[in-house]
């Protein structure tokens, strides 16, 4: 069921998720906190937004390359999902897609795509976030846009983008707007 949900809210928002989600006409990029310094004040901004929004899906990205040695690769990219499951306290995921694709310099790159059903277990969203401001200061790095949280309700998608931005799309007028009005003073970027 959460599968279409999602789907739709995709084809709702305009997204195509194994290339670009920046695609959507609706989206805001809020500045959380523009420094290290200001750690304490982007925590309480993140959660403050994170809270303001009903969730029901978490979807966190990994980049897996083909190389010769897919083996370490392979290694840890599983390494990865571990610590990120850890941080934010979850069980497995209740599903995974896989987007094969080449890269500019003719290198297969498989990006996967691992759901969890918010509406059946919490996250340790601190936990989470802390990571996330703590990017460029031993931080969880592979966590930088690899982050979403939908509200498939009402069509939301909330992108923890790095330590300063969270981006927000929705293509529905009246939840667009009053989300542009609620958080107007972070605006940095409409699209």
């Amino acid at each position: 069921m959460i599968q279409s949900k999602v789907k739709d809210t995709f084809k709702e928002l305009g997204i195509n998720f194994n290339t670009d989600f920046n695609s959507s006409n609706n989206c805001l990029d809020l500045l959380i906190c523009d420094n290290i310094k200001n750690y304490k004040k982007g925590l309480k901004n993140s959660l403050k937004i994170y809270k303001n929004f009903n969730f029901d899906t978490l979807i966190f990205k990994i980049d897996f390359i083909y190389n010769e040695d897919n083996s370490s690769n392979l290694e840890n990219t599983i390494t990865i999902l571990n610590r990120f499951i850890d941080i934010c306290k979850l069980k497995k995921p209740i599903f995974m897609n896989k987007y094969l694709c080449e890269t500019e310099d003719n290198i297969l790159k498989e990006t996967i795509f691992f759901y969890w059903d918010l509406s059946k277990e919490k996250i340790k969203i601190k936990n989470l976030i802390k990571e996330i401001l703590f990017l460029n200061n031993d931080g969880f790095i592979e966590l930088t846009s690899s982050v979403f949280f939908i509200d498939t309700n009402n069509c939301i998608l909330l992108n923890f983008y790095d330590d300063k931005i969270i981006k927000i799309l929705s293509n529905n007028n009246d939840n667009f707007k009053k989300i542009y009005k609620k958080y107007k003073k972070l605006i940095i970027n409409k699209n």
